[in-house]
């Protein structure tokens, strides 16, 4: 897959003409196919440089390769300095971008064959002009899909009690900005539901409406209520904003790819919309950039929900610290996997939308990540100052036990119920989550004295 890297970022050349902050791609860049078909596709790298003229960068936002470099004075010195490394290490200048919401101008190039990858990122990582340097990333959606057309229920709802709490909170008032594929903009139980779009990889990808990874994410989250037509989502009442940096892998395949770059252009944009949630079903490896767009994010108050990958090595940005990382129930929780950042929620053929008006049903860890992105919605039109540490806490307060005695599954009764030890509730609020507290405590009580009866009866 690493061979698909020039295609994914040279593709964003299209966008730099259409903002006022891009820079103008270079006039002789080769046509895409020419570069998917090119034997140096892995040989493409992604520099930074902080631009004192867009935010600048915290601290505590460093990385591997990142320091903090002098001063200079403007955005047409930063397009210098990028053609002034290309030509100082013979590299070829793709395309090139400022990361407003970080202070970063970042730039993107090509390798020449001949020329050793790991060899020029040392070097390069002695430049004092430089604080990110790095190869792009590849990312994949985290979802499959099943054929089976005779499920009729949202099991999924009815496990974590949201029909119930549905009375009391729908995620009003609440922005979700998702980073995925695109997202079928004219499905019935969407219309309406997506407030604003941008396709990042719109030379990559052209499609948006019918891709479904996107289309699939967004339903399980913002699906309408009582509109007579299919489903409901988790907080029907939050709004969405849809952010394309996805591209299904093959032509009509749910499994989507994304890069680096396209990523953070997302990220930055999601940023500066001010959103109360980012949900990111993806992973990948890890990423400097992305991790200090991230760390911005959650600073501005963002709480961030992302899908768990089983490889330890391609679980970002699940694996960063304060972003909240969902695995479906099905999957096994890994070695290399804290429970204190772990969230777990249904992602078992959840019956979801799919584009031209479609239904079907879903599995995998980004569907559980777009469940537990839905909860918080609900949880933020109670308490809007919730933090991303107190919706961690809240969330995992709520586990209900499987049918193993194991606290795994969320429940969104029990998580109001936690809710309002932090806040004042109305007083239908907290006599929902009591009640749903007390059931539980039941089957709680029920689990732990049936294990203890498993336990005596094995020391005979």
């Amino acid at each position: 897959m690493k061979y698909l890297l020039p295609l994914l970022f040279v593709g964003m050349c299209w966008m730099m003409s259409a903002s006022s902050q891009a820079q103008q791609a270079p006039a002789d860049l080769p046509d895409l196919a020419e570069l998917l078909q090119n034997a140096e596709d892995d040989h493409i790298i992604m520099l930074g440089f902080s631009d004192q003229a867009l935010n600048s960068i915290p601290a505590s936002a460093a990385a591997n390769f990142y320091r903090q470099r002098g001063a200079y004075q403007s955005s047409s010195w930063s397009q210098r300095m990028t053609d002034q490394i290309a030509e100082d290490y013979h590299l070829k200048k793709l395309t090139e971008y400022s990361m407003t919401e970080v202070g970063l101008h970042c730039a993107v190039y090509q390798v020449p064959s001949t020329v050793s990858v790991p060899e020029t990122l040392l070097k390069l990582t002695q430049d004092e002009r430089l604080e990110i340097v790095q190869q792009m990333h590849l990312y994949h959606t985290q979802a499959h899909q099943y054929n089976d057309p005779y499920f009729k229920l949202q099991t999924n709802l009815q496990q974590m009690f949201i029909d119930q709490v549905h009375t009391n909170t729908t995620g009003r008032g609440i922005t979700i900005a998702m980073i995925d594929t695109g997202v079928a903009l004219d499905h019935p139980d969407l219309e309406g539901q997506i407030i604003s779009n941008e396709n990042f990889a719109n030379a990559i990808s052209t499609s948006f409406s019918s891709d479904k990874h996107g289309t699939a994410v967004a339903g399980v989250m913002v699906a309408k209520k009582d509109n007579d037509t299919g489903i409901t989502g988790i907080a029907p009442d939050a709004k969405l904003i849809a952010l394309k940096a996805c591209w299904p892998d093959q032509s009509h395949a749910i499994a989507s790819l994304c890069n680096s770059f396209t990523l953070a252009l997302a990220i930055n944009a999601a940023i500066k919309a001010k959103v109360n949630i980012l949900n990111m079903s993806l992973a990948g490896p890890s990423d400097p950039l992305l991790a200090i767009l991230l760390n911005k994010a959650i600073e501005k108050g963002i709480i961030v929900v992302a899908a768990k990958a089983n490889d330890a090595n391609f679980d970002f940005p699940a694996s960063l610290k304060n972003v909240i990382a969902v695995q479906s129930l099905t999957d096994p929780q890994p070695a290399h996997y804290s429970s204190t950042f772990l969230v777990t929620a249904p992602g078992e053929k959840i019956l979801t939308t799919l584009p031209e008006g479609t239904y079907d049903f879903i599995s995998g860890s980004s569907i559980a990540a777009s469940e537990v992105s839905g909860v918080i919605a609900l949880l933020l039109e109670l308490k809007s100052d919730l933090t991303s540490r107190e919706a961690l806490s809240i969330l995992q307060k709520s586990a209900v036990p499987l049918k193993t005695g194991t606290l795994r599954a969320i429940n969104a009764k029990t998580a109001i119920l936690a809710l309002c030890e932090l806040t004042t509730c109305p007083q239908e609020v907290l006599s929902l989550a009591l009640v749903s507290y007390q059931s539980n405590r039941t089957i709680i009580d029920m689990s732990l004295s049936l294990k203890q009866e498993q336990q005596g009866l094995a020391g005979y």
